[in-house]
């Protein structure tokens, strides 16, 4: 071979090699500050790894402290995990010393993986870990059938649970914790069934700045997976809380209470709607057409998730009735 075609296979080879590593390549986030060392990144309103979706669909972000720096969820996928850590490292050298999820959904939980190898602690619901044993089997199914658009994608289990307990670690004493990042504390608060039953909500101190996960949305409709008569309860005690900025697990950040209000109505007309059917004894699938009907045309992906919506809470207070 002479050089001329030593080069010519060497340039084929170095072209490969580098068409590969483009095909790899991740891009950071577009990330927006919406307080003083707040960052969030708006997910789409989307199917979950649907076309050309890799699991950007919630809303995640992360807090800035004089010392570290908080992740609040990380994507729903190894991918947009890495994404919003590149993210982060334009911003600040900082290290990143939480990562804390809101609850067990894919969406939010499936990024923890690319913050392993920052020797991050990662936070969760006391409910957490229990909700993902349960879930496991099906969320890896579903990163199977995703394949190589989201490699690398694993569950990762909490370190630790957002929870203050005994000193031998076997009794729960209350249902909150602080963590400091440096002049600036994050209230931590793991709450009762009600969205799911591993909802967690972050609280920054300093801007009043207030993460809720999926417990309010905004634009896109809730997805009711535990018992739809608490988290009704839940939202009302959310609204009592002195906030300036909303982040939802879904939509547009909020400066008042309009898309919890919304979350809360939706959630008030399934649950009136259902438990009418159960006192009349309508048919479970007639139900399931009726039901929250009225809000049909408010709401996206409407019609691909209000009839789970109504099975679950049927489901749920069928027993009552």
């Amino acid at each position: 071979m002479n050089l001329l075609n030593i080069f010519k296979f060497v340039l084929l080879i170095f072209f490969i090699f580098f068409k590969a590593l483009l095909a790899d390549q991740i891009n950071p986030l577009k990330i927006k500050e919406i307080a003083n060392g707040v960052y969030v990144h708006i997910g789409k309103h989307e199917h979950f790894y649907e076309e050309d979706n890799v699991g950007d669909i919630a809303n995640i972000g992360f807090i800035i402290g004089d010392n570290s720096i908080a992740v609040i969820d990380t994507g729903g996928s190894h991918q947009i995990g890495e994404a919003l850590r590149l993210a982060i490292k334009k911003i600040s050298n900082k290290p990143i010393k939480y990562v804390i999820n809101t609850h067990g959904h894919q969406d939010h939980i499936f990024g923890n993986t690319a913050f392993i190898s920052e020797d991050t602690t990662i936070y969760g619901h006391y409910n957490l870990k229990k909700f993902l044993r349960e879930r496991g089997s099906q969320y890896v199914r579903q990163i199977s059938e995703a394949g190589d658009k989201v490699k690398g994608t694993s569950i990762i289990f909490p370190h630790k649970i957002i929870a203050e307990t005994s000193s031998d670690e076997t009794k729960k004493l209350s249902n909150e914790i602080k963590i400091n990042l440096g002049n600036r504390e994050l209230l931590l608060v793991s709450h009762p069934t009600s969205h799911t039953y591993s909802d967690a909500t972050v609280f920054d101190l300093k801007t009043k700045t207030f993460f809720v996960g999926d417990l309010v949305q905004e634009g896109r409709l809730p997805t009711m997976d535990g018992l739809t008569k608490e988290w009704i309860k839940l939202l009302d005690e959310i609204d009592k809380v002195d906030y300036e900025i909303m982040v939802p697990g879904h939509g547009k950040i909020q400066t008042d209470s309009t898309a919890l209000d919304e979350t809360k109505r939706y959630l008030e007309i399934l649950y009136k709607d259902v438990i009418d059917g159960l006192k009349k004894d309508i048919p479970a699938e007639k139900i399931i057409e009726i039901a929250a009907q009225s809000e049909k045309d408010k709401w996206l992906l409407f019609d691909r998730i209000n009839p789970g919506n109504v099975v679950r809470t049927f489901m749920r207070y069928e027993w009552e009735y």
